[in-house]
């Protein structure tokens, strides 16, 4: 994912490439886009899962990005830091 942390501007369009293009699953290139890239960026301890005393930046969706990776886009609540930042 060639976003600069804390921005996301093409993160859909770079999660479909990587399903479409490079063959992967969509929950392996979601892990890519999270996990994986926290721990590139040595940032794992506080953010990339969802975990007890991580970072509570979320994205809710209305449908499973398992069935169709351009689920991604339906987004029915964002949590930064835990709190509603942004609902429907």
């Amino acid at each position: 994912i060639s976003s600069a942390p804390g921005s996301l501007p093409h993160l859909h369009d770079e999660l479909e490439a990587l399903v479409t293009r490079s063959g992967l699953q969509p929950l392996a290139a979601i892990v890519a886009a999270t996990g994986t890239a926290a721990r590139a960026l040595g940032i794992a301890a506080t953010t990339g899962t969802i975990e007890a005393g991580k970072a509570a930046d979320l994205l809710v969706l209305s449908a499973d990005p398992l069935e169709n990776i351009r689920n991604t886009r339906k987004i029915s609540m964002v949590m930064k830091h835990g709190e509603v930042v942004q609902k429907p």
